[in-house]
């Protein structure tokens, strides 16, 4: 190829990279480095702790830039290549050095292969220039010229600064501007891809997984897709496809909308009108209202001309019947006080009435004491019978004696109830004492409980000595003065006194102590409380005498002895608390049988005393009830005297009442007659003055006014109406023109154009709505002003809807228009996103078929049995923002002769693994478009076991040789013994302290037949004067 470079498209041609330079990129060092194409070339790091932060990804980041990877999206300006500089912060060191504000990718392409003559003519350097800020212009742009051209200088400064030199040196290539990204990808390769990436990493991360950085198995059909999109360029296409989509769904939303427009215009439209042909409407409905109303005006003139005539006529009937009438009613009003005013029978009826009244009280008041006796002596007979009754259980004692024996049962149950409680006290305390010599606490209860909560043994003396039945007169009398003592360890003496310090009195005898015994002394309870230094101490001072059995203290003391129980030993107290309980016991049972006994000696004496009491008082209501028979045969007596003439009397009452009864009946006729008469007057005299005031309020001269004529026209008027309307009356008219004028409103002012209403209409409306007393006479009267006001109101409206119904016509005529142009542009994209996508559809089946076959080729050509690749045409989504689903199934032989077996079968890792390396190599090489490929991978071998890796990596150098294709992978620090032994080149960078920005000059190293590339690449690029062996 010839030194000189097209000015337009593909400037780069068949050269490859060769070498390339970063400046202010992430930590990158501005050193160039050597680059031998068609091998794998293995990139390894050295930061300060392990590989992690050395700068791999961003120079494989850089590499994938300068060869236009499509994943960078260059159409929207490749925002992404920004985060390439460097940046003090991720850094660590913000507070020591700034933010790169631009920086330089610069990549060196000559052929292949040659000697350093055709290295220096056939070179082509290219500059990619990243601005951070950048508000004029775009922030990537590209320059380039033939030759080498690299900033030199000694030092990292120097080179930065020689590169801006060079820079602005460099022509722009787009007239007086750069060229900008956009254009980037198509001014170097044209139409040719020549790379493709797997970037895992924060420097540009790739939207297709890695098929190497994760296991094959583990990938979705999709996803191993768009995988093999990204690499063969189809992604793009598929973008564009979808974008397809997306113009044909915004013409389907443009027509949609504007048919949606239309409707909702028409709606508006039809609103106004549908307004316009109500108000025509209502001209004419307000032309019948009006005639409505006149004819009213001349019904009501009519009707009130009949009506006064009529009014005439009644009112001089009414005036001859009244006249009449009160003539009669005089004469009945004089028969009437004829009858009431007779003396002589007044004053026989008050003589009889005041008789009968006397006479028939005294009779009421000897009945009432005849029924006051009969009870009172049907009471006593009941007392005297209950009374006889009860007297019998007297057993023939009197009062006196039934008394007697009743204070003599009371004394005696007295004395039985206090033996009862004294008994149970005997028998509860009795119960207490077994229940605390049981329980060990009858005897310095306090003071052991104290100290065992202190963590020190202690037991009562009494219950710590073991007397036999011949020492109990000797000991039981010496020991009872100690019987409150409590027993602890001599050791512990000390310490239990001063726990009991509040407890004044406190007796405590040291055990276990050692001491000679004067002779045979009492055993011990228990071994842990020995007692016998103190039972020797108290042998030693005291003497034993009988007749009584007693005890001489030394101090002068005696104690008398001869207890019934034994007071030594726990098991002989309980068993003697047992013994007095049970005697308690039997003696608390005794007392209890007494009581009732004496309680049952109460009850019979209580009997015998109501019976002597029930006696006398039944002696007592003999003599009472024998006085009262005697006093209600008298009572009876003198009522049977009263009887003749109480009956006198009342013949005489009820005459002289029959008699005046019938007077009064027809005085009260007569009244009721002239009542009636003067009634039925009152209620003339009132139709009358009706009569009158219905004359005036016919307002015969306001009507005439109204009618605007003589009556007799308002008569000829009526007449030529038609004739179901002849028979209609006032009433009628008005609903007819009341309805009209309603209608009429409603047409011009719905409910939801209200507010357009003029206020003149408004109020008299309100006016004629209002309901209540006289709201049909309000209406009327406000009818002829809104009729007038409505007129007015459509009259100037006129001119308005003439001018709207017009301009309704001419926007529907324009607004058809545009939805036939929405349809038509809409159809055009249908057809267009077909074609497009039929034809990429046939080109992603070839493309796919190509993978497929490279992918054969490989398998078979690698150690396999052949490969294949399974796909479908899938539908495109309905939603144009998702992808269109794709799904591509490796498959593969697992043995010669047999079928392929679906990638997600079980198989050992190393075979998956070998089958994703063949399946990433066979679509990049089915990518290529003739032009030598670059593949890209980030963490090579990431998720590899140690056999498969090595496996891994000898493969792909191996396919790279091949292939022709340079294959660029970063490595983690296990990987580089793998590495070494597969790749043609080696490149590590370094960085040994974080207190360096940059990194130092990476180590290049060439093997096998490249490692002379790499040397004379190496000493071109930095100028040292490299010559070739001969």
């Amino acid at each position: 190829m010839s030194g000189s470079t097209p000015q337009g498209e593909d400037i780069v041609g068949d050269r490859v990279l060769v070498g390339l330079q970063s400046v202010r990129i992430s930590r990158l060092s501005t050193h160039p480095i050597p680059v031998a194409a068609g091998t794998l070339i293995a990139v390894a790091g050295q930061g300060p702790k392990d590989s992690n932060g050395a700068g791999k990804s961003s120079l494989l980041a850089q590499i994938s830039l300068l060869h236009a990877d499509e994943q960078w999206r260059f159409g929207s300006g490749a925002p992404a290549a920004v985060d390439l500089l460097f940046n003090s912060e991720d850094a660590g060191g913000e507070d020591r050095w700034g933010n790169a504000d631009h920086g330089y990718l610069i990549g060196v392409f000559a052929p292949a292969a040659g000697t350093l003559d055709q290295l220096q003519a056939c070179a082509l350097t290219v500059w990619i220039r990243i601005d951070r800020s950048n508000q004029k212009g775009p922030r990537l742009k590209l320059r380039w010229r033939d030759g080498l051209h690299l900033p030199v200088g000694d030092s990292e400064a120097e080179r930065e600064q020689a590169a801006d030199s060079v820079w602005q040196a460099l022509p722009p290539r787009a007239g007086r501007q750069d060229v900008a990204a956009r254009d980037l990808p198509r001014t170097l390769y044209g139409e040719h891809v020549r790379c493709v990436s797997f970037l895992s990493t924060s420097v540009r991360a790739s939207a297709a997984p890695n098929l190497l950085a994760q296991p094959l198995n583990e990938i979705s059909e999709r996803r191993i897709f768009e995988a093999i999109a990204a690499l063969t360029g189809i992604d793009t296409e598929l973008e564009k496809e979808r974008q397809a989509r997306r113009h044909e769904y915004d013409r389907r939303q443009e027509a949609s909308g504007a048919e949606s427009d239309l409707a909702t215009w028409e709606e508006s439209a039809q609103v106004i009108e549908d307004g316009i042909d109500a108000r025509d409407r209502a001209r004419e409905l307000v032309v019948e209202a009006a005639d409505r109303w006149r004819s009213r005006t001349a019904r009501l003139l009519c009707d009130a001309l009949q009506r006064d005539a009529d009014i005439q006529v009644e009112i001089a009937e009414i005036d001859t019947v009244i006249n009449r009438d009160i003539r009669t009613a005089q004469e009945l009003a004089r028969q009437a006080a004829e009858l009431a005013d007779d003396e002589a029978f007044t004053r026989r009826q008050q003589a009889a009435m005041s008789t009968f009244g006397k006479l028939d009280s005294d009779d009421r008041e000897l009945g009432n004491q005849i029924a006051t006796l009969e009870q009172q002596i049907e009471d006593i007979d009941r007392l005297l019978r209950a009374a006889r009754e009860a007297a019998r259980d007297a057993d023939g004692r009197n009062e006196q004696a039934a008394e007697r024996e009743r204070a003599e049962a009371d004394a005696a149950l007295e004395d039985t109830v206090k033996a009862v409680g004294v008994a149970e006290k005997a028998l509860s305390d009795a119960e207490s004492s077994l229940r605390d010599a049981e329980s060990g606490r009858d005897l310095a209860q306090q003071q052991i409980e104290i100290l065992a909560a202190e963590g020190i043994g202690a037991i009562g003396l009494l219950d710590a000595v073991v007397l036999d039945e011949p020492d109990r007169a000797r000991w039981e009398a010496a020991l009872w003065p100690y019987r409150e003592a409590a027993v602890v360890d001599s050791e512990q003496l000390n310490r239990a006194s001063q726990l009991l310090a509040g407890i004044p009195g406190s007796i405590l005898i040291a055990a276990n102590r050692a001491s000679s015994a004067p002779g045979r002394l009492p055993g011990s309870a228990d071994p842990e409380y020995d007692v016998s230094g103190f039972l020797a101490a108290l042998h030693a001072r005291t003497t034993a005498r009988s007749d009584p059995d007693r005890v001489y203290d030394d101090a002068g003391i005696v104690v008398v002895g001869g207890f019934s129980q034994p007071a030594t030993g726990r098991a002989t107290r309980i068993a003697a608390a047992r013994e007095r309980v049970r005697q308690r016991s039997t003696a608390h049972e005794d007392a209890v049988k007494a009581r009732n006994a004496a309680g049952q000696k109460v009850i019979s004496a209580e009997r015998r005393q109501k019976g002597a009491r029930a006696a006398a008082e039944a002696y007592q209501l003999e003599g009472q009830a024998g006085t009262l028979r005697k006093k209600d045969q008298a009572t009876r007596q003198a009522r049977g005297e009263l009887a003749p003439t109480l009956s006198a009397a009342q013949a005489e009452r009820d005459a002289v009442l029959r008699l005046a009864g019938v007077r009064q009946q027809q005085i009260e006729s007569l009244q009721r007659q002239k009542t009636t008469l003067d009634n039925t007057n009152k209620t003339r005299r009132e139709k009358h003055g009706k009569l009158e005031e219905e004359q005036s309020q016919l307002g015969l001269p306001e009507l005439i006014v109204r009618w605007d004529g003589t009556p007799d026209s308002a008569s000829e008027y009526l007449r030529t109406l038609p004739d179901n309307q002849q028979s209609w009356s006032a009433d009628d008219w008005w609903e007819e023109a009341k309805d009209l004028i309603s209608t009429a409103i409603s047409e011009c002012f719905p409910p939801t154009a209200s507010d357009t209403m003029p206020m003149e209409i408004t109020g008299l409306l309100e006016e004629s709505s209002q309901r209540g007393p006289g709201s049909s006479r309000r209406a009327q009267v406000a009818f002829a002003p809104l009729l007038r006001a409505l007129r007015v109101y459509l009259r100037q409206q006129e001119g308005t809807d003439q001018y709207e119904r017009q301009q309704i016509a001419i926007q529907r005529e324009e607004r058809h228009k545009s939805l036939a142009a929405a349809r038509i542009g809409h159809e055009e994209a249908v057809q267009a996103s077909r074609a497009y996508r039929g034809a990429l559809t046939s080109a992603i089946k070839k493309t796919l078929a190509d993978v497929a076959a490279e992918f054969d080729r490989l398998d078979g050509a690698y150690g396999g049995y052949g490969a294949s690749l399974h796909y479908e045409d899938p539908p495109p989504p309905a939603d144009p923002t998702e992808a269109w689903g794709w799904k591509v199934t490796p498959m593969w032989r697992r043995a010669e002769g047999r079928r392929h077996i679906p990638y997600d079968r079980r198989a050992n890792t190393a075979q998956i693994d070998d089958r994703a390396i063949k399946l990433v190599c066979a679509a990049a090489a089915a990518s290529g478009t003739g032009r030598p490929l670059v593949l890209v991978l980030d963490e090579l071998g990431r998720n590899l076991g140690k056999q498969h890796r090595r496996e891994a990596v000898a493969l792909l150098g191996q396919i790279g040789r091949d292939s022709g294709i340079t294959v660029v992978g970063a490595l983690q620090d296990d990987m580089e013994t793998y590495a070494i032994d597969a790749c043609g080149q080696y490149v590590k960078l370094r960085r040994s302290s974080d207190s360096s920005p940059y990194n130092e000059q990476p180590v290049v190293v060439g093997y096998d037949e490249h490692a002379p590339r790499v040397e004379l690449l190496r000493a071109w690029l930095t100028g040292n004067g490299y010559r070739e062996p001969a």
